[in-house]
């Protein structure tokens, strides 16, 4: 047992870093369990390391969540060291959980990464309203504690996925996540957002590698890469990939622009997809040779997902054999915005540009239907010809129509 801190008892100490020693604590006051985050004291004296540990405190103030660590108290040592007094966290790291769960072969399942995932955007939530930035996200900063009647565990969005009843092991249902270590945290609101170098290695953005200006999709980039390292070794949907790739851009305009967009995408990536409707092709006469390879295309990202599948050449035919269709009326009209080739394995978006009308509807040649979708995404998996049909209906009941031809080569 070590000396006080007026009130706080000090005891075994649970972590040491750079700067300070993490002390488990006795408030002798309120006799209870916390922890006493304490300035080493050859850095006490530096003004710039002192302003950014007391920074902290008022970092973790401003937010308000379950999720994210409670600061209590701020204080000063007879020693000139400032401390900090912070919830407990009685059950570790995620580091430590995931390295105790790997020892035992065990690799990460669509539940234990949403486990993590839906506590970490809640709290990154309440961080980026407060005009914040973590900048230092990493399996060390993630902290696993007992839930309490006064703090539940949360898990903002548990019905939004239909999973099977499996209790996660990243983050168990009687615990909950928090947020911790604000001492890297940039306050948006304060400078126009550049920022000196920092983070963990292989947790830091592209944009935190050097002097550059970060704001909060640096945290997306962050957030990201923690899911793909929990989910090393595992066998997840093709979805995942991408959403680890589209959260990972280089360019902070090419990830989610926002934390709860971020959780949507992953959600969405790891949702159970349901049986593919059978696709019912019907063959059409005409004086060329009958194909003999089926083609379609794979909705592949966002909420797109269908499949569209045509017989080369006939589909097109049948389509554009009919009367040209109105697309546009005195006060509305429609169209379509894409390319008008792909290649195979090609990833292509189709825009829906609309005036004057609420309402839309994108019909696939398999007869799947998207509704006021502002775009769709597909992929291409093998040759052919098809339609894209974006259909509406103008202020005085006129039927629109627009029709996007698509060939896809190899």
């Amino acid at each position: 047992m070590t000396a006080g801190l007026d009130r706080y008892r000090l005891e075994e100490v649970i972590g040491v870093g750079s700067f300070a020693t993490v002390h488990r604590a006795v408030d002798s006051l309120l006799e209870d369990t916390v922890v006493v985050k304490l300035l080493a004291e050859n850095h006490s004296l530096n003004p710039e390391v002192r302003e950014r540990f007391i920074g902290e405190g008022r970092s973790l103030r401003k937010v308000v969540g379950p999720h994210v660590v409670s600061v209590y108290d701020i204080g000063e040592s007879p020693r000139q060291q400032p401390y900090l007094v912070l919830e407990h966290a009685d059950r570790g790291s995620l580091a430590e959980r995931v390295d105790q769960l790997r020892a035992t072969g065990w690799t990460a399942e669509a539940e234990d990464l949403l486990a993590v995932a839906r506590p970490l955007a809640a709290g990154l939530d309440g961080v980026h309203r407060a005009h914040l930035v973590h900048r230092d996200l990493s399996p060390w900063n993630l902290l696993l504690t007992s839930s309490t009647p006064e703090n539940p565990s949360v898990r903002p969005g548990d019905a939004s996925v239909g999973l099977p009843p499996r209790a996660p092991k990243t983050v168990a249902p009687d615990e909950r996540l928090l947020l911790a270590d604000l001492g890297m945290c940039k306050d948006l609101a304060l400078n126009s957002g550049l920022t000196v170098s920092g983070g963990t290695s292989g947790f830091r953005p592209p944009e935190q590698a050097g002097p550059g200006v970060v704001d909060t999709r640096a945290d997306i980039w962050a957030a990201t890469a923690l899911l793909a390292w929990i989910s090393e070794g595992s066998h997840l949907p093709s979805a995942f990939t991408r959403f680890l790739r589209h959260g990972m851009q280089a360019k902070p305009a090419r990830r989610p622009q926002t934390i709860m967009a971020w959780l949507n995408e992953l959600e969405d990536a790891l949702a159970p997809q349901p049986e593919p409707e059978p696709t019912v092709i019907q063959a059409v006469p005409t004086d060329e040779p009958a194909p003999t390879r089926r083609w379609g295309l794979l909705l592949g990202l966002g909420s797109a997902i269908a499949i569209v599948a045509v017989v080369i050449g006939a589909m097109f035919g049948m389509s554009l054999g009919d009367d040209e269709p109105v697309s546009a009326v005195d006060d509305a009209s429609i169209s379509i915005s894409g390319p008008s080739e792909v290649t195979v394995g090609e990833t292509a978006t189709f825009t829906a540009d609309t005036t004057g009308v609420e309402s839309w509807v994108w019909t696939l040649p398999s007869g799947t239907y998207r509704t006021n979708e502002p775009e769709v995404v597909v992929t291409a998996t093998s040759p052919g010809t098809t339609v894209v049909v974006l259909r509406a209906q103008g202020p005085d009941g006129q039927e629109l129509e627009s029709r996007h031809p698509v060939r896809v080569v190899e």
